[in-house]
């Protein structure tokens, strides 16, 4: 399952600009706060929020149907 995923999100990441990528990967795969990675960005911590969000709903596109 692991390694799905992240053959995944290396096949997405071109998808997305540095800072959306940053943001996502700092919160989702290093669990670091929101406010902590928006500051470290220099963006809202809401920013961090939607780039998150944006990043995991094009990667479970991606994964519909092989984790199941």
């Amino acid at each position: 399952r692991a390694v799905i995923t992240a053959r995944a999100a290396r096949l997405i990441r071109s998808d997305f600009n540095d800072a959306t990528w940053a943001a996502f990967w700092a919160t989702a795969v290093e669990d670091r706060p929101a406010a902590e990675v928006a500051a470290e960005l220099g963006l809202s911590a809401n920013a961090v929020y939607l780039a998150r969000a944006r990043v995991l709903h094009r990667l479970r596109r991606e994964l519909a149907g092989l984790l199941d």
